[in-house]
């Protein structure tokens, strides 16, 4: 599989990458050392993604730009090109016309959702990878151009954004072995720990904190949920984009090992609101279990879904949801 898309991207001379929305490290981090291979090879490259690049990965994009795509271009990257979806497992979390007829050229799509789509002409995908930035280390580091220091920093913040940094159950022997190739390419971790890790803003800190002041345990202690509510957006001066790992935070209580967060946004409809829900758990549990349920999708512990109905409905689906999960799987827990 790696010299089939090796030799396809090689045989290309235009390159469309592309991140999924509301992009994550794993994603972002992929699609920008795709894009600097890219260059290298003196490939025509552009990086898209359906939203804003996120201000905590701005730090990679050194003298690249990552275009906010509401459509696939047109023209480009046409029949002499490719495009390679990095991290999504459904076209729809892509830019809008990504399977559209005006697509003239294959789709490379790599990723490591089990529940994948398999959109592509050439599907890689690999459920057993902590993240899609193991896959893309493997690729890079199997062709015969090896991998420089922009595409390591990269592929590193891909793997530590996915599996919390080397803490997660999904991290494997070979997470680390694909760690020691990028410090190997000359990463330092203590500086990508400081920028990841060493950036909340004051409003940040705010906006967490309505969220932890609102934080319950249930289900005897093993489910906990908070939420964030627009208004808390407008009056902290916040965005969604704020809310990365906030969840995490939630599993820190002893005894939870079920967790999630509900965020309230506009959906660009006239003003209408939605929910967008992220979900972690620890074994015995299942995130993606209680994230399908609501029509969405993801990993085993780290999964997520979007809830068409206020919020205050959204909180009571989700504590009925988790703890009838629970109870399946705990009966005494009833």
């Amino acid at each position: 599989m790696i010299k089939k898309i090796l030799d396809t991207l090689e045989s290309a001379e235009n390159w469309l990458i592309l991140a999924h929305e509301k992009p994550d490290g794993d994603s972002l981090g992929c699609a920008v050392a795709l894009t600097y291979f890219g260059a290298r090879r003196s490939k025509n490259v552009l990086l898209g993604c359906p939203d804003p690049c996120p201000d905590r990965y701005a730090f990679l994009l050194n003298n690249i730009e990552c275009i906010e795509m509401r459509s696939m271009p047109y023209g480009f990257p046409g029949r002499h090109g490719v495009v390679i979806c990095v991290d999504t497992s459904k076209s729809s979390r892509s830019v809008p016309g990504l399977l559209s007829g005006a697509v003239e050229c294959p789709i490379i799509n790599i990723d490591h959702h089990k529940d994948n789509e398999r959109y592509g002409l050439i599907n890689w995908v690999d459920a057993t990878a902590s993240a899609t930035g193991e896959m893309v280390t493997d690729l890079l580091s199997q062709s015969q151009w090896g991998i420089e220091l922009n595409e390591a920093i990269a592929l590193y913040v891909a793997i530590v954004s996915d599996n919390g940094s080397f803490s997660f159950a999904s991290t494997t022997l070979k997470s680390h072995n694909c760690a020691m190739k990028l410090l190997n390419a000359g990463v330092s971790p203590n500086e990508i720990a400081e920028k990841l890790e060493s950036n909340l803003s004051a409003e940040v800190l705010r906006l967490w904190g309505r969220a932890m002041l609102r934080s319950e345990t249930f289900a005897h202690g093993i489910c906990a949920i908070c939420w964030i509510t627009h208004d808390d957006f407008k009056e902290t001066g916040t965005s969604r984009q704020d809310t990365e790992n906030l969840v995490n935070f939630l599993l820190r209580v002893k005894g939870v090992k079920l967790a999630a967060l509900c965020s309230e946004t506009e959906s660009g409809d006239a003003g209408r609101r939605e929910v967008r829900v992220n979900i972690r758990a620890r074994a015995p549990f299942n995130a993606r279990e209680v994230a399908n349920s609501f029509g969405g999708g993801g990993h085993d512990l780290a999964s997520g879904c979007t809830l068409q109905i206020p919020i205050t409905e959204a909180i009571k689906a989700l504590r009925d949801k988790m703890e009838k999960h629970v109870s399946t799987r705990f009966p005494a827990h009833q």
